[in-house]
């Protein structure tokens, strides 16, 4: 299924980061994006891999509301990009588990306020397009939050621009999979690694979701 863009009317920098991305992807590899359907009514987490610094803006174009992202700290270390990025809804967190207090905190309320919000259980890009493990953080955030998990997975993005930054062409591909209900993923509170066997568990869906063939784009 051909990918939707949605206009943005209110914020015209997030709307032009979108469109900028749009026209990267579409000139050096066109994007199709499939699994409309399995879309749940907002607040959620959409939890997707990681491979390329495209995944945040094109995985924000499936839907017609803006979300927040979660970017590493460094990439706002300058008042240009940070400028830019905040204006984007980017919410910088640090690499780690501990010292992000503060952005917990931020992403629980964002959600509580009908917001949903992108984040990459894996933490860092992968070299290949092959999944890391997730973090534990992103289960507790997922424990907290209580709103459904919108698994996304996506082809391609290692080869249009890989760990080099290098633009190169190819194609690329994204399948939105059916939305995770956390009570189907909780070990329960007696569970000494209960945040990381849900990260886990979220990890495992996005694995299952299978690269959509040429007759279904």
């Amino acid at each position: 299924m051909r990918t939707r863009f949605y206009q943005f009317k209110n914020k015209y920098i997030y709307k032009a980061a979108l469109v900028v991305s749009k026209i990267i992807c579409d000139v050096y590899g066109r994007i199709d994006i499939t699994g409309y359907e399995n879309i749940p009514e907002g607040p959620y987490i959409i939890a997707g891999n990681h491979v390329s610094y495209l995944d945040p803006f094109a995985m924000a174009f499936f839907t017609e509301d803006e979300i927040s992202v979660v970017a590493r700290d460094t990439l706002m270390s300058n008042v240009f990009s940070k400028i830019l990025l905040t204006n984007m809804n980017a919410i910088p967190i640090k690499r780690g588990d501990s010292g992000n207090l503060g952005v917990f905190r931020l992403l629980l309320g964002h959600i509580k306020a009908g917001r949903s919000v992108l984040i990459f259980p894996e933490g860092t890009r992968s070299a290949d397009g092959s999944l890391l493990p997730g973090k534990a953080g992103v289960g507790l955030l997922a424990m907290k939050a209580g709103v459904p998990i919108l698994p996304i997975r996506s082809w391609g993005f290692e080869e249009i621009l890989p760990r080099s930054n290098k633009l190169n062409s190819g194609r690329i591909v994204m399948r939105i999979g059916k939305p995770i209900q956390l009570k189907d993923i909780d070990p329960g509170k007696n569970a000494s690694d209960r945040a990381q066997q849900i990260v886990d568990a979220i990890m495992a869906n996005i694995a299952k979701i299978e690269k959509p063939t040429i007759n279904e784009l």
